[in-house]
C-alpha cells in the first residue's frame, strides 16, 4: 500500500470531529483556515461557531460595519485577519454573486488571502488539486523526505511545495491536506513524536536515521523588539475615552486607549502619537496604577498604566476639562468615544482591555 493511501485510511478512521468539516462548502472552510492561524482549534471553536451564527454567509458578512466584526474576532487577535475577511466578503458579492470562485489566481486577488488558504479552500471545498504548506505539512514533509534545510530559510517554502504538491493523493486532495495537517497536530509533533502508531513510519526518513529531533531544522533570523510604552485610561465620570488614530504601529483602524512608546526606540515607526506625547506632557505628576506585558508577533511589549480622571477627584494636573480634551483630539484629527465599562471589550475587543480592567477593578 503506498503512504498516501495509508495515510488517507488513517485520516478516515482517526479524524477529529470538527464543526468546519461537517459540510464541504468554501465559506466555513475559508474562515476555520483564517481563524486557526496562530491559534489552537480549541480556543478557535467557540468563536467560529460564534461567527458563523452572526455571519452565515459571505453576503450578512459583506452588509456588517467593521466594528462589528472585529467584535466577533475578539480573542482571536491579529485582527488585520477580521478586517480582510470583511473585505474579501464585499469582493466575493460585488465580483462572484457570493460564491467562492474556483480558479487560484482569483482566490489570490482576494484581500488577506495567500497561498496556503487558497490552496485549502479549493482542495477541501471543491477536491482540487492544490496540495497545501503550513507549519504541520511542512514538518511533517521534512521529517518524511529527509528535509535538512531552514525551514524558515527563502528557499523552503518553494523547495517544500514542490515535495507536498509531488505527495499529493490525486484522488482525494481535500482529505490528504487535512490528513497531513491533522497528522502535524495529533501524531508528528514537534517533541516527542508518537512514530509508533504514525501511519507513514515505514518511510519516514527522520525515524528511520533517529533524526526527529533534529528534523524540521528552524533558525529565526528576525530578533524581538522589546518596548516600554504608557497606556492612558482616561475616565470622565462613568465613561472611559477610546480613540481610534492613523500613526499608531499598532492597533490600525480600532478604536483602543490611548497608548504610546518612550524611551529605546528601535525606528520612527514605533514613535508616539502627537495625542500620546501630549498626555505624556499633561501626566507627569499621575501615578502608575500597574504594568502590562503584552506580545505582537516578535514585539514584547511592556506598558506602564495610568488612571486619568478629568472629572471628579483627583482631578489631573491643571485640571484638564473634558471640553479641553475634546478639542485637543479633533484638532488632531483623532477619532474618539466614551464608553462604559461593560462595553469595554466589545469596543476594543484585545486581550488588552482584560489587562487593563482587571487592573482597574482589582
Amino acid at each position: 500500500m503506498n503512504p498516501q493511501k495509508k495515510l488517507h485510511e488513517w485520516y478516515t478512521l482517526h479524524k477529529r470531529d470538527l464543526p468546519f468539516r461537517k459540510k464541504k462548502q468554501a465559506y466555513p472552510i475559508w474562515i476555520s483556515e483564517v481563524m486557526l492561524q496562530q491559534t489552537r482549534v480549541a480556543a478557535m471553536l467557540p468563536l467560529f461557531e460564534a461567527f458563523l451564527e452572526r455571519f452565515p454567509n459571505p453576503e450578512s458578512l459583506a452588509k456588517s460595519t467593521e466594528a462589528e466584526v472585529l467584535s466577533y474576532w475578539k480573542g482571536l487577535g491579529y485582527y488585520s485577519r477580521a478586517r480582510n475577511i470583511r473585505k474579501a466578503a464585499i469582493q466575493l458579492v460585488n465580483q462572484y454573486n457570493g460564491s467562492f470562485p474556483k480558479e487560484l489566481d482569483l482566490v489570490l486577488k482576494l484581500p488577506g488571502i495567500g497561498n496556503y488558504t487558497a490552496r485549502a479552500v479549493l482542495s477541501i471545498a471543491y477536491d482540487l488539486p492544490y496540495a497545501v504548506l503550513d507549519g504541520n505539512v511542512k514538518r511533517v514533509l521534512s521529517r518524511y523526505f529527509g528535509y535538512t534545510e531552514n525551514i524558515l530559510g527563502p528557499k523552503a517554502d518553494k523547495e517544500l511545495q514542490s515535495k507536498a504538491d509531488a505527495f499529493l493523493n490525486p484522488k482525494f486532495p481535500g482529505d490528504h491536506n487535512q490528513a497531513m495537517m491533522e497528522l502535524g497536530a495529533t501524531l508528528c509533533l514537534p517533541e516527542s513524536p508518537k512514530c509508533l502508531v504514525c501511519p507513514l513510519t515505514d518511510g519516514c526518513f527522520a525515524r528511520i536515521h533517529g533524526k526527529t529531533s533534529e528534523i524540521p531544522f528552524r533558525e529565526k533570523k528576525q530578533n524581538q523588539i522589546f518596548l516600554l510604552g504608557k497606556i492612558w485610561v482616561v475616565q470622565k465620570k462613568n465613561l472611559f475615552l477610546l480613540i481610534k488614530e492613523k500613526e499608531n504601529r499598532f492597533l490600525k483602524g480600532m478604536f483602543h486607549f490611548p497608548y504610546g512608546f518612550f524611551g529605546d526606540i528601535p525606528n520612527d515607526g514605533y514613535n508616539p502619537s502627537s495625542f500620546a506625547k501630549f498626555l505624556n506632557l499633561i501626566g507627569k505628576e499621575i501615578p502608575i496604577i500597574g504594568k502590562i506585558k503584552h506580545t505582537i508577533t516578535h514585539h514584547k511589549l511592556e506598558y506602564s498604566v495610568f488612571h486619568v480622571k478629568i472629572e471628579g477627584n483627583p482631578p489631573i494636573e491643571k485640571k484638564l476639562e473634558p471640553k479641553q480634551l475634546e478639542r485637543e483630539l479633533e484638532g488632531l484629527g483623532v477619532e474618539y468615544k466614551w464608553v462604559g465599562m461593560e462595553h469595554l471589550e466589545a469596543e476594543f475587543p484585545s486581550s488588552l482591555t482584560k489587562k487593563v480592567k482587571k487592573i482597574l477593578l482589582y
